[in-house]
């Protein structure tokens, strides 16, 4: 009988704390969260970001992040970064109002412009009524993650694209939006699926 209750116990305990330390994601239940008008540029203003994955195209991974407000003539740069078995890894976004929007993923080593345009492209889709912005990744550009792995360490970041972030920078404005807020604050791991 103790036994028994023991493991009933064990068994609560685990189901209670396991959404805690990996899940799987979706817009109901991010990983990452952010407050709104943290920002005083609606575009630039991050909601949320999740990852999930599609049992029909296992080696893909999708991040997505949500913000209040898309701008498609806006100059920005809209990123989800992670760490997987000790490396970093990124989705990114580089928009502008006279550029076709490039969706890339992979290693952004130091992210200087020459190593950022070197990451591998990967395809995109922006739901411009939900102001959401998703990657679709191929898993071995971002280290092969398999079934059980964890991706930790998990930020967004949408910050003023050039010239604007040099104009902000003179006027001694700062309207970039980091999600979690706090540094060295992470979202929720999320546990690769397939």
């Amino acid at each position: 009988m103790k036994k028994t209750i023991f493991s009933i116990l064990c068994a609560l305990l685990l189901t209670s704390f396991l959404p805690f330390i990996a899940t799987a994601g979706d817009q109901e239940n991010p990983e990452i969260q952010d407050e709104l008008e943290d920002t005083d540029i609606p575009y630039l203003d991050i909601e949320s970001a999740w990852f999930y994955e599609s049992d029909d195209e296992p080696e893909y991974l999708y991040t997505s992040l949500k913000i209040r407000q898309y701008n498609p003539y806006a100059n920005a740069v809209l990123s989800i970064r992670w760490s997987y078995n000790g490396k970093e890894y990124v989705s990114g976004l580089d928009t502008h109002k006279h550029k076709d929007d490039i969706f890339r993923s992979g290693d952004p080593q130091r992210a200087t412009n020459r190593q950022w345009k070197a990451m591998p492209e990967c395809t995109g889709i922006i739901d411009q009524e939900e102001h959401i912005i998703t990657w679709k990744i191929l898993k071995e550009n971002i280290g092969n993650p398999e079934k059980g792995d964890l991706l930790t360490e998990a930020r967004a970041a949408a910050v003023p694209g050039f010239p604007e972030s040099f104009i902000y920078f003179i006027l001694g404005r700062d309207y970039r939006d980091f999600a979690p807020s706090q540094q060295g604050v992470f979202g929720s791991d999320y546990l690769i699926q397939n």
